[in-house]
């Protein structure tokens, strides 16, 4: 997977926390994220099947929730 990921799906959630500003750990279960803009991440970070999955079970953990859109 390409280097800033994570940081590009916190940016483009709702609400929008850049990563690389905050002092505090973020709370993933007050950030959303549509469906459609995290498919569109994965296309563009993730060179194969194994990095999808890795994206996934990040976005499992730790990520933003997904929401329809």
């Amino acid at each position: 997977m390409k280097d800033g990921f994570i940081r590009e799906v916190y940016l483009r959630s709702t609400p929008s926390v850049d990563l690389d500003l905050v002092t505090e750990q973020v709370d993933c279960t007050k950030h959303t994220i549509p469906m459609s803009v995290y498919d569109q991440l994965r296309e563009e970070y993730c060179e194969n099947e194994q990095e999808k999955f890795a994206a996934n079970l990040f976005m499992l953990q730790s990520g933003p929730q997904l929401v329809e859109g």
